[in-house]
This record gives structure tokens, C-alpha cells and sequence, in this order.
């Protein structure tokens, strides 16, 4: 049996896992600013290649390319992008550095648990950033931008207002896909139940297409449609995810 940690232990050991954490970050952040080199950073290429890949399809009278009004916009995206990619990346890190940490307060079984919430919680988030990228932010930039269009206007985006709305599609159509993960875990938690789940099940439909009319921000049925069946298939997810637990617990 592991010797108890004194409180000192206890904050040396936070201390520790906060500076590798935050080390990490800052490493992976500054290969991705300044290499391979400062005018082509890797940062610097995925935003060309994001910007090609939203871009290329939607046709306009004058075409639709980036502008930037201020010298250091730019400079700034490309930190932002870093940053972003980092945190993406170095997620697994994070949570292995909590799981760590806490580990040691619970039993052999609990850890296997906590494991597995954590396994479930970055595989979910992956799923959505796969859809996110793939179908849904496409598609809802193509329609907003061709529904502009009907108006008679021409659009230009600054760099820094594309990825910041990229980055808000990006959070707001992925992180929902979280709700097997928070559903189990509440479950576990003995807050809800499998029955509860059935009984609301057609409450809970009606809020996640309301949630879905207030999050997509396409004037058009398409996005809010493809992300509430997502939604609800992750309910009904959620549904045998639960029964899983309780049979487990028996």
C-alpha cells in the first residue's frame, strides 16, 4: 500500500503536473509558430490549407479571398492557431496529468472507471471534430455565404474574423458530442437513470432541437437537421450506454 502524501507532497506533486502541463503547451505552441521557419510555419500552412479548403468551392462575382487591415493581424491568427492546435493536441496530456493526480483517492475499480470516462470523453470529441470539419462547418459556411449573396453583396472576411468564427463552429458543433460521456457519467453517479432517459425521451428530443435552432447559425434547416439526428442518435447512445452501467453494477 502506497505511504500517505503529506499536504506538502500533495501541492509539490500539483506544482509538478501544472509545469509540465503548461511547459508542454508552450513547447508545442512555438514549434508551431516559428517552425520550419517564421514565414512558413506549420501554423502558417494549416491555415492556408483551412483557408483553401473552406474556400474553394464558393463562387463569387469577385472572389473570395482574406484580407487583413492591421500588420499584426496575421502574427496574431497565427498564434491563436498554435495555441489552438496545442490544446487539440496535448488534450490526452491534460487529462492523463488529472487522472494522475486524483488517482491515488480512489480504489482500484473507480480508477478503471475514471479511465474509461476519460478514454470515452476524448474519442467523443473526436467524433465530432471529424463531422465538425468535414460536414457541417462546409456546409453551413457555403450556405451563409451564398445567402449573402443573395442579397447583392460581395463578401470580404479579415483573417482574423474567418478563424474566429471557424473556431466558434468548430466548439459549438463538436463539444455536444460529449453528452454519451456527461449521460454516463451522471448515471454512474446514480443522478439519472435508464428509465428516467426513456421516460423523457421526447422532451429531450424537442430541447435538443430547440439547442440546435440556437447554435447553428445557417438561416436554412440543413445544419440545425444533420446536428439535432446527431444529437438525438447520441441520446439513444447515451440510452445503452446507461443500461451498461447498470448492468455492470449487478
Amino acid at each position: 500500500m502506497d505511504k500517505p502524501q503529506t499536504v506538502i507532497e500533495h501541492l509539490e506533486e500539483l506544482r509538478r503536473r501544472i509545469i509540465i502541463c503548461i511547459v508542454s503547451f508552450l513547447l508545442l505552441t512555438f514549434l508551431f509558430f516559428f517552425l520550419p521557419s517564421f514565414h512558413d510555419s506549420f501554423s502558417n500552412q494549416i491555415i492556408k490549407y483551412l483557408q483553401n479548403y473552406f474556400l474553394r468551392n464558393i463562387l463569387t462575382p469577385l472572389g473570395l479571398k482574406l484580407i487583413f487591415l492591421d500588420p499584426l493581424e496575421p502574427i496574431f491568427v497565427s498564434m491563436k492557431m498554435s495555441a489552438f492546435l496545442s490544446i487539440i493536441i496535448l488534450i490526452p496530456l491534460f487529462l492523463y496529468q488529472i487522472f494522475a493526480f486524483i488517482a491515488p483517492a480512489f480504489t482500484s475499480s473507480m480508477r478503471k472507471q475514471i479511465g474509461w470516462f476519460l478514454f470515452g470523453s476524448v474519442f467523443f470529441f473526436l467524433v465530432g471534430a471529424i463531422v465538425s470539419f468535414f460536414l457541417l462547418i462546409p456546409k453551413t459556411f457555403k450556405i451563409l455565404i451564398e445567402y449573402g449573396l443573395s442579397t447583392g453583396a460581395n463578401p470580404q472576411f479579415t483573417i482574423n474574423k474567418f478563424f474566429n468564427f471557424l473556431l466558434w463552429m468548430f466548439l459549438i458543433f463538436s463539444l455536444p458530442f460529449e453528452l454519451p460521456v456527461v449521460m454516463g457519467f451522471l448515471t454512474y453517479a446514480g443522478i439519472v437513470s435508464t428509465e428516467k432517459l426513456k421516460s423523457i425521451r421526447k422532451s429531450a428530443y424537442v430541447i435538443i432541437a430547440i439547442f440546435s435552432a440556437a447554435v447553428t447559425p445557417d438561416p436554412t434547416p440543413f445544419s440545425m437537421l444533420i446536428l439535432t439526428s446527431i444529437l438525438i442518435l447520441l441520446y439513444e447512445l447515451s440510452i445503452f450506454i446507461s443500461l451498461f452501467l447498470k448492468g455492470r453494477e449487478k
